[in-house]
Protein backbone atom coordinates (compact mmCIF):
# COMPACT_ATOMS: atom_id res chain seq x y z
CA UNK A 1 0.00 0.00 0.00
CA UNK A 2 1.22 3.52 -0.79
CA UNK A 3 0.36 6.88 0.75
CA UNK A 4 -2.10 8.84 -1.38
CA UNK A 5 -0.41 12.10 -0.39
CA UNK A 6 3.35 11.51 -0.83
CA UNK A 7 3.63 8.03 -2.38
CA UNK A 8 5.58 6.57 0.56
CA UNK A 9 5.35 2.75 0.87
CA UNK A 10 3.23 1.79 3.90
CA UNK A 11 2.34 -1.47 5.64
CA UNK A 12 -1.28 -2.62 5.50
CA UNK A 13 -1.84 -2.15 9.24
CA UNK A 14 -0.52 1.45 9.36
CA UNK A 15 -3.16 4.14 9.78
CA UNK A 16 -0.90 7.12 9.09
CA UNK A 17 2.02 7.70 6.77
CA UNK A 18 5.21 8.07 8.80
CA UNK A 19 6.69 10.35 6.15
CA UNK A 20 3.95 12.97 5.79
CA UNK A 21 1.36 12.10 8.48
CA UNK A 22 -1.49 11.60 6.02
CA UNK A 23 -4.34 9.37 7.26
CA UNK A 24 -4.40 6.05 5.41
CA UNK A 25 -7.62 4.48 6.70
CA UNK A 26 -9.42 3.08 9.71
CA UNK A 27 -8.20 0.20 11.86
CA UNK A 28 -9.69 -3.21 11.12
CA UNK A 29 -9.40 -4.59 14.71
CA UNK A 30 -13.17 -4.51 15.31
CA UNK A 31 -12.97 -1.87 18.02
CA UNK A 32 -13.37 1.14 15.77
CA UNK A 33 -10.71 3.65 14.96
CA UNK A 34 -7.59 3.46 17.06
CA UNK A 35 -6.33 6.67 18.65
CA UNK A 36 -3.22 8.02 17.05
CA UNK A 37 -0.54 10.44 18.15
CA UNK A 38 1.16 12.47 15.45
CA UNK A 39 4.57 13.85 16.32
CA UNK A 40 5.36 17.35 15.17
CA UNK A 41 8.89 18.65 14.89
CA UNK A 42 9.36 21.74 17.00
CA UNK A 43 12.02 24.43 16.75
CA UNK A 44 14.47 24.77 19.63
CA UNK A 45 14.17 28.15 21.33
CA UNK A 46 17.71 27.78 22.68
CA UNK A 47 19.17 27.09 19.26
CA UNK A 48 17.34 30.03 17.69
CA UNK A 49 18.67 32.29 20.47
CA UNK A 50 22.25 31.04 20.07
CA UNK A 51 22.09 31.42 16.29
CA UNK A 52 20.91 35.01 16.66
CA UNK A 53 23.71 35.71 19.12
CA UNK A 54 26.24 34.35 16.60
CA UNK A 55 24.99 36.39 13.63
CA UNK A 56 22.02 38.69 13.41
CA UNK A 57 19.16 37.03 11.49
CA UNK A 58 20.26 33.39 11.75
CA UNK A 59 17.65 32.60 14.42
CA UNK A 60 14.91 34.06 12.22
CA UNK A 61 16.08 31.92 9.29
CA UNK A 62 16.02 28.83 11.52
CA UNK A 63 12.42 29.46 12.56
CA UNK A 64 11.32 29.93 8.95
CA UNK A 65 11.04 33.73 8.75
CA UNK A 66 13.26 33.90 5.67
CA UNK A 67 12.56 37.51 4.66
CA UNK A 68 13.09 38.89 8.15
CA UNK A 69 16.23 36.81 8.63
CA UNK A 70 17.80 37.87 5.33
CA UNK A 71 16.87 41.50 6.00
CA UNK A 72 18.55 41.40 9.41
CA UNK A 73 21.62 39.70 7.95
CA UNK A 74 21.93 42.38 5.27
CA UNK A 75 21.40 45.13 7.86
CA UNK A 76 24.10 43.54 10.02
CA UNK A 77 26.57 43.60 7.13
CA UNK A 78 25.77 47.25 6.39
CA UNK A 79 26.23 48.14 10.05
CA UNK A 80 29.59 46.33 10.17
CA UNK A 81 30.87 48.37 7.22
CA UNK A 82 29.51 51.61 8.67
CA UNK A 83 31.11 50.77 12.02
CA UNK A 84 34.46 50.07 10.35
CA UNK A 85 34.15 53.36 8.48
CA UNK A 86 33.43 55.29 11.67
CA UNK A 87 36.44 53.70 13.40
CA UNK A 88 38.66 54.42 10.38
CA UNK A 89 37.54 58.04 10.16
CA UNK A 90 38.01 58.42 13.91
CA UNK A 91 41.58 57.10 13.57
CA UNK A 92 42.40 59.40 10.63
CA UNK A 93 40.74 62.49 12.08
CA UNK A 94 41.44 61.81 15.77
CA UNK A 95 40.66 65.34 16.88
CA UNK A 96 37.02 65.21 15.85
CA UNK A 97 34.94 64.82 19.01
CA UNK A 98 31.72 64.65 17.01
CA UNK A 99 32.92 61.51 15.29
CA UNK A 100 33.45 59.86 18.67
CA UNK A 101 29.94 60.81 19.80
CA UNK A 102 28.52 59.53 16.52
CA UNK A 103 30.41 56.28 16.93
CA UNK A 104 29.10 55.77 20.45
CA UNK A 105 25.52 56.45 19.34
CA UNK A 106 25.96 54.10 16.40
CA UNK A 107 27.32 51.37 18.67
CA UNK A 108 24.42 51.83 21.12
CA UNK A 109 21.91 51.48 18.28
CA UNK A 110 23.67 48.40 16.96
CA UNK A 111 23.65 46.74 20.39
CA UNK A 112 19.96 47.59 20.86
CA UNK A 113 19.12 46.06 17.47
CA UNK A 114 21.16 42.94 18.29
CA UNK A 115 19.35 42.47 21.61
CA UNK A 116 15.97 42.87 19.88
CA UNK A 117 17.10 40.33 17.26
CA UNK A 118 17.87 37.72 19.96
CA UNK A 119 14.54 38.19 21.76
CA UNK A 120 12.68 38.16 18.43
CA UNK A 121 14.24 34.84 17.41
CA UNK A 122 13.30 33.32 20.78
CA UNK A 123 9.73 34.64 20.46
CA UNK A 124 9.39 33.35 16.88
CA UNK A 125 10.50 29.85 17.92
CA UNK A 126 7.85 29.87 20.67
CA UNK A 127 5.17 31.08 18.22
CA UNK A 128 6.19 28.39 15.73
CA UNK A 129 5.99 25.67 18.38
CA UNK A 130 2.60 26.89 19.66
CA UNK A 131 1.16 26.87 16.14
CA UNK A 132 2.56 23.40 15.45
CA UNK A 133 1.00 22.07 18.67
CA UNK A 134 -2.38 23.61 17.90
CA UNK A 135 -2.77 22.81 14.21
CA UNK A 136 0.10 20.50 13.24
CA UNK A 137 0.97 22.92 10.42
CA UNK A 138 3.69 25.47 10.01
CA UNK A 139 2.47 28.96 10.91
CA UNK A 140 4.25 30.74 8.07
Amino acid sequence: MYCKNCGNKMEEHEMFCFKCGNKAGMAQAGYGPMPCVIQVKEKSTGLSTILSLMWMGLGQLYTGKIGRGLGLMFLHLVMVFIGIGVVFLGAVFGGLGGLMVGGILFLAGWIALWIWNVFDAHKLANEYNDAMRMSGRRPW
